[in-house]
């Protein structure tokens, strides 16, 4: 009897979660940012240039989906970017079909540096291409709209 009602609370269980799935708005989820690792500072500056960057990405196909920004220290990062066969990148790269953007910790040595990989990586996202001239069109505009809306968190 006691596995009857484990199997009943179970079922039940997973009909409220798919309820509450399906009727949560989509506004609470777009555009979401996951940030592992980094410092305060770092994240601070992602969460500012991806606020920059979301109507270039609010037209992406599962823009309601959060997208995860990895920060690794170089070495890691390098065993990360072999794991990928991401083998031309140096300083970050982006899985698109998980939504995760891997970046070295050497990124943020300068906010030159910053302001050119995550708009780039951005911009892979927002074109949904793995060319880099592409991307880089996007990350321009990324760019402009951060340095207007980030102000001294691009400073």
């Amino acid at each position: 009897m006691e596995d009857r009602q484990r199997f009943s609370f179970w079922i039940c269980f997973q009909f409220v979660v798919l309820i509450y799935v399906l009727c949560m708005p989509r506004g609470t989820v777009a555009g979401e940012v996951v940030i592992v690792g980094g410092t305060e500072a770092q994240r601070r500056f992602i969460s500012c240039v991806a606020e920059a960057a979301a109507n270039e990405l609010r037209r992406i196909p599962n823009a309601d989906e959060p997208m995860t920004f990895v920060i690794l220290e170089h070495r890691k990062f390098l065993e990360a970017r072999d794991a990928f066969h991401a083998h031309g990148a140096s300083l970050a790269f982006s899985n698109l079909t998980s939504s995760r953007v891997y970046l070295s910790s050497r990124v943020f040595v300068d906010l030159e540096t910053a302001m050119w990989c995550i708009p780039h990586e951005l911009g892979h996202f927002a074109t949904q291409s793995l060319f880099e001239g592409h991307a880089e069109l996007a990350a321009e505009r990324i760019r402009w709209r951060t340095r207007q809306i980030c102000g001294s968190a691009s400073q």
